[in-house]
C-alpha cells in the first residue's frame, strides 16, 4: 500500500474516530488515493458534482485496481464524449440515495440469503455473504468510510451493467 493511500485511510480513520467526517465523496476518495480512474469516469460523465452535493448517497467505489480488470477498449470506449449516457449508467450502478449502512445490510442478511436495494439507475445491489465475506453482485466490500454526504464502500470490481441502459437521474 502507497504512502498516500496509507494517509488517506489515516484521515478517514481520524475523521471516524472524532465524529468528524470528511467533507464529501470525491474528497474522500482523492484523500485515499486509489480512486483516481472512478474520480476521472465521475469527472467526464459530470457526476463530480453530484457527489460533492448535499446527498445522501451511498457509492460503492471501484478501486484503480479494480478499473485494471476492465478490458481497456471497453474502458477507452466508455470514456469517450459520445458515450457519456453508457457512462453515466454505468457509475449508477454503483450510486444509490440514501444511507445503506453496514448494519442494515448486517440485519438484513442474518434473516435473508440476500438483500436487495436499488441504485439510481433502479438497478439492484445484491449483497450476500459469501466465504465469510459481504459482496454487492460479487464484489467483494471493504469497510465503509463515513463522509459528510453519506458513505464510501470500497470495491474490487466494476460493476457494467448490461447495455442499453439510461441514466434516470
Amino acid at each position: 500500500m502507497n504512502l498516500r493511500r496509507k494517509l488517506g485511510y489515516a484521515t478517514v480513520a481520524l475523521a471516524l474516530s472524532t465524529g468528524a467526517y470528511a467533507a464529501n465523496i470525491v474528497e474522500a476518495a482523492k484523500a485515499a488515493g486509489e480512486f483516481t480512474m472512478l474520480l476521472k469516469a465521475n469527472q467526464v460523465a459530470g457526476m463530480d458534482k453530484t457527489l460533492m452535493g448535499r446527498g445522501p448517497f451511498t457509492v460503492f467505489a471501484p478501486t484503480d485496481a479494480a478499473f485494471a480488470k476492465v478490458p481497456k477498449p471497453k474502458l477507452d470506449a466508455l470514456m469517450k464524449p459520445a458515450n457519456r449516457n453508457m457512462l453515466k449508467t454505468t457509475l449508477g450502478a454503483h450510486l444509490a440515495t440514501g444511507l445503506i449502512t453496514m448494519q442494515a445490510i448486517e440485519y438484513g442478511l442474518a434473516a435473508n440469503d440476500a438483500v436487495v436495494v436499488s441504485t439510481v439507475n433502479n438497478m439492484p445491489l445484491v449483497f450476500k455473504r459469501e466465504a465469510g465475506m459481504i459482496t454487492v453482485n460479487g464484489a467483494h466490500m471493504k469497510p465503509a468510510m463515513r463522509v459528510d454526504n453519506g458513505i464510501i464502500y470500497v470495491i474490487d470490481t466494476v460493476m457494467v451493467p448490461p447495455m442499453p441502459l439510461q441514466p434516470t437521474y
